[in-house]
């Protein structure tokens, strides 16, 4: 290599060199930069449910006791058991709950029993007794405030009790109900993120007979974002608890470490999945990518252009050369080339004559259809095919009705011609692109048809000897009609293992035998 080659090469490496290096810069930065945001939204989702939980509890564990006391009214319809009077008392005093906080889901009034007298969220749920609830029993039982997160039978809330007397003493408790999600609600708004509850699979008996979703060992019983409604995300939804990327629809998804989830006796019942469609994201780092490789690129490009520019005169002189030896090199390629094409038409003119020899030896010379020798092939493979697919063969064997005496009496070329119009009568009768027609020997035809049964051949074999027959042929010394008229044996079958391929044949042999035997003009079948 010149000098001047291995200054150019040099450069060009150090400049490779130096895209890939500052490629790695790049992606690495970007990957941190990456990582930092996640981390940062991933420390937010924690503290938003913290400070959510926190915010509630201490909310409506001193709400709930207001409520009691500056509502005498409300506990004394509930303690008289007027619920026509509760009723429309708290109309209004819900509707101004759901106004100061709007994830305020409802009240209910349950008395020491367990029967619950009034359910603002669901009034079917009114005279059902709950003590069978953890939660309901404990606070019946405690007659004391309790409250916290809570999985009943109207699903996951929180949910506040205060304790009820009337002069004659204990009467029951009142309950607010709160919504979990506010915490999901304010992820969503902030970062576009979506987030499940879900509990533990034994708690499904808590759900009586609503429909419910299972998300592996777990039930999802809230969401915020239209991702969890999509059965086929669900299904691919990481199951662990680390954090991880997935794809579904084409979208891209990363799955944030799972919070746990604790009830208000701090036992945990599930955990609270998040996850944020970074697909957007992803796309502008590809794009980045593209513009950088681009611009990579146009620099590349643009100093190997300068480079070249350089040795313009050196690559003259070598043009010179190279013009030189192309001239001799087209003459000698337009002699091939010549040589190349009387080659390929000597080659193309024995290629028809082979094919044209192949027709021939496969043609009938009188008649234009297809030879015996042809026959036995073509039938070959059909039988084969039939067999392997078990499907049914059908064959017809034709032969001109008193052909000897025509023969005689009108003489060889009268013969030949009959002949011929018999065969074009047969083949204009076959339309199915896989029927066969072929001269057999003498005065003697053979019809194949493929995937026929044993009717249909039948009724084929009627439609070709009626149109022998219709065409008018004078055959005044014949037994069978005035006119040349046709003998058609059929025979049809679904070939098995245990049969010769000759079977078929045969039988059509023997069915024009009968149909000769019955005094010709005529097919028959056996």
């Amino acid at each position: 290599m010149s000098i001047r080659g291995r200054i150019i090469t040099m450069v060009v490496l150090l400049e490779v060199i130096l895209m890939i290096t500052a490629g790695v810069l790049v992606f690495q930065e970007h990957l941190k930069r990456e990582d930092e945001v996640l981390f940062y939204i991933e420390t937010s989702l924690k503290n938003h449910f913290l400070r959510s939980a926190n915010e509630i509890d201490k909310r409506y564990s001193s709400r709930i006791a207001g409520f009691v006391r500056s509502n005498p009214n409300i506990v004394t319809a509930f303690i008289h058991g007027d619920r026509e009077t509760l009723d429309r008392l708290l109309s209004e005093k819900i509707k101004t709950l759901h106004k100061e906080d709007a994830f305020f889901e409802g009240i209910s009034f349950a008395y020491k029993d367990g029967t619950i007298f009034y359910h603002s969220g669901n009034p079917a749920r009114i005279g059902r007794n709950v003590l069978h609830v953890p939660f309901a029993r404990q606070s019946l039982e405690a007659q004391k405030p309790l409250g916290g997160l809570v999985l009943s039978l109207s699903g996951l809330a929180y949910r506040y009790s205060y304790p009820v007397f009337s002069e004659n003493g204990y009467v029951g408790i009142i309950v607010l109900i709160i919504q979990p999600t506010k915490a999901m609600s304010l992820l969503r708004d902030d970062f576009n993120a979506e987030s499940g509850i879900l509990v533990e699979k034994g708690f499904v008996d808590r759900f009586e007979n609503r429909e419910v979703t299972y998300v592996g060992n777990q039930i999802l019983i809230a969401a915020q974002g239209d991702s969890f409604n999509d059965q086929d995300f669900l299904e691919k939804l990481p199951q662990g608890t680390a954090v991880e990327e997935f794809k579904v629809h084409g979208q891209t998804y990363r799955k944030f470490t799972t919070l746990p989830l604790r009830n208000y006796r701090g036992n945990g019942i599930g955990n609270v999945v998040t996850v944020l469609n970074i697909t957007e994201r992803c796309q502008e780092f590809r794009r980045s990518w593209i513009k950088a490789l681009i611009i990579f690129g146009s620099v590349f490009l643009l100093t190997v252009l300068v480079l070249f520019m350089g040795i313009n005169f050196f690559l003259k002189q070598v043009k010179r050369l190279q013009s030189g030896l192309e001239s001799k090199v087209a003459q000698r390629t337009a002699a091939l080339q010549d040589l190349n094409e009387k080659l390929s038409e000597e080659i193309l003119e024995r290629e028809r004559a082979q094919q044209l020899l192949q027709e021939l030896s496969e043609r009938d010379v009188l008649t234009g259809i297809y030879n015996r020798r042809k026959f036995n092939d073509y039938y070959d493979v059909e039988w084969s095919a039939a067999k392997r697919e078990r499907r049914p063969l059908s064959l017809l064997m034709i032969d001109i009705d008193f052909f000897k005496i025509y023969n005689d009496r009108y003489g060889h070329l009268a013969g030949d011609e009959a002949l011929t119009m018999v065969a074009k009568g047969i083949d204009a009768c076959v339309r199915r692109p896989r029927d066969f027609v072929a001269r057999y020997g003498g005065e003697e035809f053979v019809c194949l048809l493929p995937e026929m049964c044993q009717d249909a051949a039948h009724a084929m074999a009627e439609k070709i000897r009626q149109h022998i027959e219709e065409l008018h042929y004078i055959h005044e010394f014949s037994q069978a009609a005035n006119v040349i008229t046709v003998s058609i044996g059929v025979a049809s079958l679904i070939p098995t293992e245990q049969q010769a391929k000759e079977e078929l044949i045969d039988q059509a042999d023997k069915a024009l035998y009968l149909a000769k035997k019955k005094g010709r003009n005529c097919s028959e079948v056996i």
